[in-house]
């Protein structure tokens, strides 16, 4: 049989669309194999949030290209957010792509290609380690936020029922997992476009499924409630970890980029968690360089960070995106002050991070086991409730035998800028 390879880029939720993809595949009786120069068939599938994603999605798709003229590859087919978003203008420039395929039309193009394809509603190839594993609950995006592109490329917030979000969490429990990681674009808008709440998801999941660990990702600030912290406070599957992107706190910059709440309700808010959750985790992201942004405006976010001490924090300088309101705005910093105040908040961050690591040191600590460890040093890697996969920190254990996908109880003996160390109990 053929044999299909995927390259996936972006974010979890692309990620879970490429398991997918890849599911349809093997289910239609083709091989599967990571290694492009043996694949007969090739899918990217893309990223187009900024323009360094279509940057790695440019890269990846010349990449896979050369496999049609050094490889054995026969089809390139580029899926995601990039085909969606510039297909039909940069189709021509890349002859070798066979079919580009959008995040709303793969489900029903691919199966009129691959006639084998059986389409499924939510089974899909797991990544490794399989027991942390992501659950899309909705789609699309119904905020209107001036420097965003995803409503344009995904559409309006579609949420999924709660009965075909359950048979996938009872689906991927069977399968051994663990944590499982609720996303969407705002997963904490779910349910408001048919009546429920994210309230009642979580009620319907805590009570017919048995995960060590539920986990939530991409929260928008507006929708956090007390309603829903106190539904944390009472149930230790939860984790108590508030990814929630915040972009800043200076209201001009907040009303210029059509976010809400905006300051005094942010400050409210990121009160509201510690004080009905003190031991919880807080992760947030902001946007640095925005069109507007002065220096008071910077030095107001540096004091607001200082404030709320985030357990994890990225910052990422304003990427201006076609098609936005953002683009068009005047009065942009120039990038060397961009780039200065990126260094500037990172470095307070590490800081702070650097401080709520030594905090732990001495306690003991729930730890998932991910891997063994490519360090030397170390035999296992893993992650307490206060991190997510990829974009946070590790504990690194360097004695006792674990399996990968297992939980445990550890003593934490060390700490750097933002990794812990551990050894068994």
């Amino acid at each position: 049989m053929p044999i299909v390879s995927l390259q996936n880029l972006g974010c979890s939720k692309n990620m879970v669309d490429g398991e997918r993809i890849i599911h349809l595949f093997k289910t239609a009786g083709f091989e599967i194999s990571t290694d492009l120069s043996v694949a007969d068939i090739i899918v990217v599938n893309t990223c187009a949030f900024i323009k360094e994603a279509q940057e790695e999605a440019i890269d990846s798709i010349l990449d896979s290209a050369s496999f049609k003229k050094d490889g054995q590859c026969k089809t390139l087919i580029v899926s995601g957010c990039f085909s969606e978003r510039f297909r039909d203008e940069v189709a021509s420039q890349f002859p070798e792509v066979d079919y580009w395929v959008g995040v709303n039309d793969w489900e029903e193009i691919l199966p009129k290609i691959y006639k084998k394809m059986v389409p499924s509603s939510f089974e899909r190839e797991l990544s490794v380690p399989v027991a942390t594993q992501y659950l899309k609950i909705a789609e699309g995006c119904s905020h209107s936020c001036s420097f965003c592109v995803i409503p344009s490329i995904r559409g309006n917030f579609k949420s999924r029922n709660i009965e075909s979000i359950l048979q996938e969490a009872l689906w991927l429990e069977e399968k051994g997992v663990q944590e499982l990681i609720l996303i969407a674009q705002d997963t904490s808008f779910y349910g408001r476009d048919i009546g429920l709440t994210l309230h009642h998801l979580l009620e319907n999941l805590l009570k017919k499924t048995r995960f060590p660990w539920i986990r939530l990702m991409y929260l928008h600030p507006r929708f956090i409630d007390q309603n829903l912290l106190q539904l944390f406070a009472g149930e230790s599957r939860l984790c108590q970890y508030f990814d929630v992107p915040l972009q800043h706190i200076s209201e001009p910059v907040l009303r210029a980029m059509n976010r809400i709440p905006l300051t005094e309700g942010i400050y409210k808010l990121i009160e509201s968690i510690r004080t009905t959750l003190p031991n919880a985790s807080i992760r947030s992201s902001f946007i640095l360089g925005f069109p507007g942004e002065k220096e008071n405006h910077f030095e107001e976010l540096k004091k607001f960070i200082e404030f709320a001490r985030f357990d994890r924090l990225g910052v990422f300088p304003f990427s201006p995106e076609h098609g936005t309101r953002a683009k068009e705005m005047k009065g942009r910093p120039r990038s060397t002050t961009v780039t200065r105040r990126c260094e500037e908040i990172m470095l307070l961050q590490r800081e702070i991070s650097r401080e709520i690591m030594e905090s732990k040191i001495g306690t003991t600590l729930d730890v998932i086991i991910d891997s063994v460890s490519d360090n030397p040093d170390f035999n296992f890697e893993g992650r307490t409730r206060s991190d997510a996969p990829e974009v946070d920190g590790k504990v690194l254990i360097s004695s006792g035998s674990f399996d990968p996908g297992t939980i445990h109880q550890l003593k934490i003996i060390g700490a750097s800028d933002y990794d812990l160390f551990a050894d068994p109990l």
